[in-house]
Order: structure tokens, then C-alpha cells, then sequence
């Protein structure tokens, strides 16, 4: 989310080139799809939740030690290694295979409680990643355009992990893991990617609109201050 609207805040072209490297290029798209196909591949042909989920954990670690050993920032692979770990303990906990996804349920929930929370208080989360990258938490509330969008940006991205819940939730319920693990690779990277790049063009899109034509600011005298 922050890459996405520092880039779009600097004005970087949206391209398939620029959009992977935001995401985490080539290795962190495999290493946040490969853990759910790995299992799966494993769990459909032997039902064995298990020992589908121990695979999944042991390439995790080999992912993080490998970066660890080329001296690579680590911070992705260990997110990503600490969120399989949790999903394998869970697993060899209940023995369940739909149970393998129920942390990413758990990490989609909070998310949308935070963006509700943020729009509630009328500090939409975006608006303040927006701020955050112009070195300003609070201008941006003045500059309409950068508030309207920091909302509606802050709105669809509430949206994709609410539709997360929405599609996922009653397969887990009837615990179709086949089916959820499948809606979990098509709504994790694919779906993030294309709300990484909707957002990457609004925040391209206002914050150059800011720059060319900046709002004047009325002070409490009611005059309009001079340019700059």
C-alpha cells in the first residue's frame, strides 16, 4: 500500500515492470503464492492436512535462510515465514485442512476494522499513507482532491478484503478446502495487484493535479495568502 502511493506520489510511469517490483518481484509473488499451492498439490491427493502444511513450512524457512545467506533484506521473508508458521500450527493443532487459511481470515478482519475505524474517525488510512509520503499528516485534509481520494482509495481497499470474507467465510464454514484454497490464490497477489495499481493511478492522478494548480489558503483574516 505505502510503495503504491509513494510511487503514484512521485509521479512513476504504471507499468508491468514497475507494479512487480512494488508487489515484490517475481520471488515474493512465488513466495506468497507457492505455500497455498504447495499445499494443495499435497492435500487433494492424500487428505492429509498435516503433513500438507509441514511442506509449505519447510520452504518458508529455506525462502528465509537462503535471504539471510545472499545478506538480502529479510523483512518480507520473515512476514511471510511468520504467516505460514502460524497457518502450519494451526494446522497440525486441529488436523483440519480448511484450517490451513484461517490466520488469512484473521489478518483480512483486522485490516477492514482498522480501514472502518480510519473512515469513521475521517482519517481515511490512505490520506494518511498520502501524508506520510509527502512528509505532511495533516495538509493533506486541507487539499479537497487529496481528501476525496485518500477516501475513496481508503474505500476500496476495505472493499477487497471485505470481498475476501465475503467469498472465503462460507467456504471455510463448509470446509471446502479445494475451493477456498484456489479463491485464496485468485483474491491474494492477482487481486492485490489490481488495487495496487488503481491506487498507484489515483494518487499519480491528484497528486499531480495538486502540484500544478495548489489550493489557496485562507487564513483566519479571510485574505487569500500571496503565492509562493
Amino acid at each position: 500500500m505505502a510503495r503504491a502511493v509513494q510511487a503514484g506520489a512521485a509521479g512513476e510511469d504504471v507499468n508491468a515492470q514497475n507494479v512487480l517490483a512494488t508487489i515484490g518481484g517475481w520471488r515474493g509473488v512465488a513466495e506468497t503464492l507457492l505455500p497455498s499451492l504447495i499445499f494443495l498439490g499435497i492435500y487433494v491427493p492424500t487428505q492429509d492436512a498435516r503433513l500438507a502444511a509441514i511442506v509449505p513450512g519447510v520452504l518458508a524457512v529455506i525462502l528465509f535462510v537462503i535471504r539471510l545467506v545472499r545478506r538480502e533484506t529479510p523483512v518480507s521473508a520473515l512476514s511471510g515465514m511468520l504467516g505460514v508458521g502460524i497457518a502450519v500450527l494451526i494446522t497440525l493443532v486441529t488436523g483440519r485442512g480448511v484450517d490451513y487459511f484461517l490466520w488469512g481470515f484473521v489478518i483480512n478482519t483486522a485490516w477492514a476494522l482498522g480501514l472502518v475505524i480510519s473512515l469513521l474517525i475521517g482519517w481515511p488510512a490512505i490520506g494518511l499513507v498520502i501524508g506520510f509520503v509527502r512528509g505532511d499528516l495533516t495538509g493533506w485534509r486541507r487539499e479537497l482532491r487529496l481528501k476525496r481520494m485518500g477516501t475513496l482509495l481508503t474505500l476500496l481497499w476495505l472493499a477487497m478484503f471485505v470481498a475476501r470474507l465475503a467469498v472465503q467465510l462460507p467456504m471455510y464454514l463448509a470446509e471446502q478446502v479445494t475451493a477456498l484454497g484456489a479463491a485464496r490464490i485468485v483474491m491474494g497477489t492477482p487481486l492485490f495487484a489490481a488495487v495496487i495499481i488503481v491506487t498507484w493511478f489515483g494518487v499519480r492522478r491528484v497528486a499531480k493535479s495538486s502540484d500544478d494548480s495548489k489550493p489557496d489558503i485562507v487564513g483566519s483574516t479571510g485574505q487569500t495568502a500571496p503565492p509562493e
